[in-house]
């Protein structure tokens, strides 16, 4: 008789709530989003789904991870992408700890909302490779 044993569970925080996610629930499919010709698609919740991104990561110039200081990771963070002259090319929220957009290369300044606190940062978009920015905050 063949039995599925639990590999374990994974702990995410959302916002002040604790969602854990069973290592048997199958990882949805990855919807790519475009937000004004700018595609991204982000997620990571589970190991299924962080497996489906790392398999499209070489597609995507930036990568960021969001997560508390303590290591858990975090979900729902707003992110804000800006150009070099200030003009906003992607607002969305982001599905899962991770986030992967294709963006022209540039300069941009990259604004993380969670928990009503803001990270910013810089990342340099070069024409090949992926730039990765990380976020993490205190609770």
């Amino acid at each position: 008789m063949n039995k599925i044993a639990p590999i374990g569970l994974i702990l995410f925080v959302l916002g002040n709530a604790a969602v854990s996610f069973s290592a048997e629930t199958p990882a949805p499919p990855l919807m790519v989003k475009d937000y004004e010709g700018i595609p991204y698609v982000s997620g990571g919740i589970g190991m299924d789904e962080r497996e489906a991104m790392s398999a499209i990561a070489s597609e995507y110039n930036l990568k960021i991870v969001f997560a508390l200081k303590e290591g858990n990771y975090l979900a729902d963070a707003s992110v804000l992408i800006k150009d070099a002259q200030g003009k906003t090319v992607l607002d969305t929220v982001s599905d899962g700890p991770w986030f992967y957009a294709k963006l022209p290369a540039g300069q941009y300044a990259v604004t993380a909302t969670m928990m009503e606190k803001a990270n910013t940062g810089n990342v340099q978009i070069k024409p090949a490779g992926q730039s990765v920015l990380h976020f993490y905050w205190t609770e």
